[in-house]
């Protein structure tokens, strides 16, 4: 408690009618491992004095003689108060003073740690774009991680691009379109990697899941085929993957659809991208490839470390330079 219960209902004034009020002096800033060392002032002989220290855990105090307070404690702020009591006569009077100390640290003082940002959240569906190659349509997906280069990675299907190199655009469904090129492809299991041509600080994107699904996974898709553009159509997955690596799923695709990713409902993580199917405009057998075929074919960005290969200075014999050099004859003259 900050007054003692006693005094609970004493008045606070100074010690002495007409006598300058009480204070507390000495230095307030002190170094490290430093004692405190303070004094009362203006406190009649008869007072009975008390000094407090808050906080006062570990903080080690002596007040010998009474109007002198001397304490030793950790680096930190520490308030301290002064009660004088005395008798008057009207009864008891209480006279009160407060002082801020500061006892230094060994070093600076760090920093309020900062909170952990939160990490990105994955948006499928925001991350699903429509992709265009010359006049051919078709469906892409941004994929997480951002490229240590600031470029974002794009996965669609072998057949709606050329080969690496080649450029088209990718046009979100916040308005944004954004020039791409080829960054590897594979017809086997219809996959291409694209990159964004300049650096995106954000994208909306989707997760590439680390293993393909087992038969009878619930899958979903949305893309802009022509049968029902951006609507979700859910399946299942009905076969493991082939030999040319890629899943076979029931789903409902059609033309504009090609490329558009395919994602697991528990986890919304992208498992294949839209390549074939046996019907357009119904859910059919289908077939997509694979996302351990893209992980695996997914080009590694290489930092300026990687590209930058120092040059093996010459290694040179040490040669006379001086050959061609002969001293001229200085001139005699006579006397």
């Amino acid at each position: 408690m900050r007054c003692l219960s006693v005094l609970s209902a004493l008045m606070f004034a100074t010690c002495a009618t007409g006598a300058e009020p009480i204070r507390i002096v000495g230095k307030t800033d002190y170094p490290s491992h430093s004692l405190v060392r303070l004094r009362a002032e203006n406190v009649d002989p008869k007072a009975a004095i008390l000094w407090r220290v808050h906080p006062s855990q570990d903080v080690q105090k002596a007040t010998t003689p009474r109007e002198v307070l001397e304490f030793a404690a950790h680096p930190g702020r520490y308030e301290i108060e002064l009660l004088v009591i005395q008798q008057s006569d009207g009864g008891l009077t209480v006279g009160e003073s407060q002082i801020m100390v500061t006892v230094a640290g060994c070093g600076p003082v760090p920093p309020e740690p900062k909170p952990s940002p939160t990490p990105p959240k994955a948006d499928p569906v925001a991350a699903i774009g429509k992709l265009r190659f010359g006049n051919s349509g078709c469906t892409a997906t941004v994929i997480y991680p951002r490229r240590p280069d600031g470029k974002w990675d794009i996965l669609t299907a072998s057949h709606c691009t050329g080969g690496p190199g080649s450029r088209g655009t990718f046009t979100l469904k916040d308005g944004r379109t954004l020039a791409v090129t080829v960054t590897a492809r594979n017809t086997s299991s219809d996959l291409t990697w694209l990159v964004t041509d300049e650096i995106v600080e954000t994208l909306p994107f989707a997760m590439l899941a680390t293993q393909n699904p087992t038969v009878g996974t619930a899958v979903w898709h949305s893309g802009y085929g022509v049968d029902r553009p951006g609507n979700r159509e859910d399946g299942q997955i009905i076969g493991g993957e082939t030999a040319d690596g890629q899943l076979q799923m029931e789903l409902n695709v059609s033309s504009g659809d090609s490329g558009g990713g395919i994602f697991r409902n528990d986890t919304n993580e992208l498992i294949s991208v839209v390549c074939c199917t046996q019907a357009r405009g119904r859910k059919t057998t289908m077939y997509g490839g694979s996302a351990e075929q893209a992980a695996r074919l997914r080009p590694v960005t290489k930092t300026d470390s990687d590209v930058w290969q120092p040059l093996e200075i010459p290694v040179c014999f040490a040669r006379r330079t001086d050959e061609r050099w002969q001293p001229l004859e200085i001139p005699l003259r006579s006397k």
